[in-house]
């Protein structure tokens, strides 16, 4: 019966999180670096030649795979026209496919010079995202029997099959914003997402019961410190504050790249309570990055969760064998 009690717990974070409920929260990967511009789109085009990302988050996998999560982004900075651009696409899977979710984004910023080593950057989001819901893996507190486990059809008065709603598949468009100012000492970001609170229930009838994607504010800030002349090794403190509806987070912690060899150590905190202390190794070589995080959970889902999985890659085209190595004079390395 563990397995159904686990149901039920699943369950409830799903619907906790995610679109069926008025605090719908965002995925936001321990290793946001790889994927700047999907917290704020301020950061689309922080390399002049082209920059691909991929990553992949595999959440809470003593749930069955509780979420999933898969992106793949690309940006440039075009400096004639002192713009970039960018896309990214992702999915999320959550409960095993109860609740998917693909988004497409088109990102543009454009950058202002302040003296010759600041700047200010400003960029817009637009995306298309597709919600879709399977009910058939859904599983209904009346139909969870102490003795025999599931049962179909469920207990109560109302039917499972007059719950289910006409569409289970929804579209929408989505908006954000992102401010990013730069220099040698030190950024900070301010992005905002969902700026048009698009409707991402699965009702017909738009209203309370049909809830609005709450607007995603994020706080990004940090430095770096360089250990050698060329500063080709770092060290990198660096914060990420979001909020969205009444959820908070908090991720503090710093990347430290010696030799070609990436490692980091950041604390995670939810709301009012401990989330996660989170182990970053990594390495890169010519134009290859690549990163491995492992989230070791503190709160109280430490002993069912086990921890989350995190790989991403990173293509830098500035890095190509032969070509002078790029110096923006900023201290957003990190993110490259």
């Amino acid at each position: 019966m563990v397995s159904y009690f686990r149901a039920i717990i699943l369950g409830a974070l799903i619907f906790s999180v995610l679109p069926m409920s008025s605090y719908s929260q965002d995925p936001i990967y321990s290793q946001y670096y790889f994927t700047p511009m999907q917290i704020n789109p301020a950061f689309s085009g922080t390399t002049n030649s082209p920059l691909i990302g991929a990553s992949f988050r595999l959440q809470w996998p003593g749930f069955s795979s509780a979420y999933r999560t898969y992106s793949l982004a690309y940006s440039q900075y075009f400096e004639r026209i002192n713009s970039g651009f960018g896309g990214l696409i992702l999915s999320d899977n959550a409960g095993d496919g109860i609740i998917t979710n693909t988004r497409v984004s088109g990102y543009y910023s454009y950058r202002l010079r302040l003296s010759s080593d600041t700047y200010f950057q400003s960029g817009i989001e637009v995306t298309g995202i597709q919600s879709h819901l399977d009910w058939d893996k859904l599983v209904f507190g009346d139909q969870l029997d102490p003795v025999h486990g599931r049962v179909n059809p469920g207990g109560q008065p109302i039917p499972t099959d007059e719950r289910r709603p006409d569409n289970l598949t929804n579209r929408y468009f989505d908006l954000g914003f992102g401010l990013l100012f730069s220099s040698p000492d030190f950024y900070v970001g301010i992005g905002l997402r969902h700026l048009n609170s698009p409707n991402v229930g699965f009702l017909d009838e738009p209203g309370a019961d049909n809830p609005r994607l709450s607007v995603l504010y994020t706080l990004m800030a940090g430095t770096e410190i360089a250990l050698d002349h060329n500063e080709n090794n770092y060290f990198a403190p660096n914060l990420l504050f979001a909020r969205q509806g009444g959820a908070n987070q908090i991720n503090a912690g710093f990347n430290l790249r010696f030799s070609g060899i990436h490692t980091g150590l950041y604390y995670r905190h939810s709301g009012r309570n401990p989330d996660a202390v989170q182990i970053h190794l990594g390495f890169e070589e010519q134009i290859y990055r690549i990163g491995y995080a492992y989230d070791l959970t503190i709160s109280q889902l430490a002993g069912v969760g086990r921890g989350s999985h995190e790989i991403s890659i990173l293509i830098n085209l500035d890095n190509q064998p032969g070509r002078q190595r790029v110096d923006y004079s900023d201290c957003l390395d990190i993110f490259r």
